[in-house]
């Protein structure tokens, strides 16, 4: 009867309002699933283009470690003119991207011509104690959690975290992208 015409008219609208709104929506770039990112197996979106071989690297404004809010200082990586390694990661606290600052920090020792950075969206105070609790010395911790202008602009932003994705880049002296690879699994 009535009731069911109308349960099927309202069926009926909502599937035409939900094809206009799926055509209207901004198509998601589909990544070859050689270059699919996963957190724990599911694969997370990251914000703008991917940094690429060739590519400039954009310059942003990060923080430096520090042990008192009302002291925070912003930083350029162009403050620093030569060769950069970059290492991206969630945060220094969780146990792989831990390892991989410390092994970055003693290879730092021996290529003393080349930048060491590792940044993460840590505040500026973990890093602070992380560096001081760990031994780190040679290699320059950077933070962009307040902006997220550095790992937005180019492409190391996981949307669904709001967090960086694990990355190693290397730039020239002009911050041309020489060599990249993005962590396939960022909990690996």
């Amino acid at each position: 009867g009535k009731k069911e015409d109308a349960v099927d008219d309202t069926q009926a609208a909502t599937v035409k309002e939900t094809a206009a709104s799926e055509e209207n929506a901004p198509k998601k770039e589909k990544v070859p699933e050689s270059e699919k990112i996963t957190v724990d197996g599911t694969e997370v979106t990251i914000e703008n283009k991917r940094i690429k071989v060739g590519d400039k690297l954009e310059d942003a404004e990060l923080i430096a470690p520090v042990n008192e809010f009302n002291k925070m200082k912003k930083v350029r990586l162009s403050d620093d003119k030569g060769i950069k390694l970059i290492y991206t990661a969630p945060s220094l606290d969780t146990p792989v991207c831990s390892l991989q600052t410390k092994m970055l920090d003693e290879k730092a020792k021996e290529h003393a011509n080349v930048f060491f950075y590792s940044i993460t969206d840590d505040l500026p105070f973990a890093m602070m104690r992380f560096c001081s609790d760990n031994g780190i010395a040679n290699l320059k911790t950077l933070s962009d959690f307040q902006t997220h202008e550095f790992s937005s602009k180019n492409g190391f932003l996981m949307k669904e975290y709001q967090l960086l994705t694990r990355a190693v880049i290397i730039v020239d002296e002009d911050n041309i992208v020489r060599y990249v690879d993005y962590g396939k699994e960022v909990t690996d």
